[in-house]
């Protein structure tokens, strides 16, 4: 599992997605095993911390970080 922390404010996404060339019987069977985590650490006015565990055949990117 890999750990990722970022900030967000209202209306902001985050994008979560299978990397190229993952096996997905293997990440199925963690998915189904460990799931994705994602922990509000904290809430500041209008931004909140997020920390996501997740696969690390899953990338995690903030939406404006997204290729077109």
């Amino acid at each position: 599992m890999g750990n990722l922390t970022l900030t967000r404010r209202e209306g902001e996404k985050i994008v979560i997605r299978v990397q190229p060339g993952t096996n997905a019987d293997e990440l199925i069977e963690q998915l189904l095993l460990d799931g994705v985590i994602i922990t509000v650490k904290e809430i500041k006015g209008s931004k909140a911390r997020l920390t996501i565990d997740a696969p690390l055949d899953l990338q995690v990117l903030r939406s404006e970080l997204e290729e077109t």
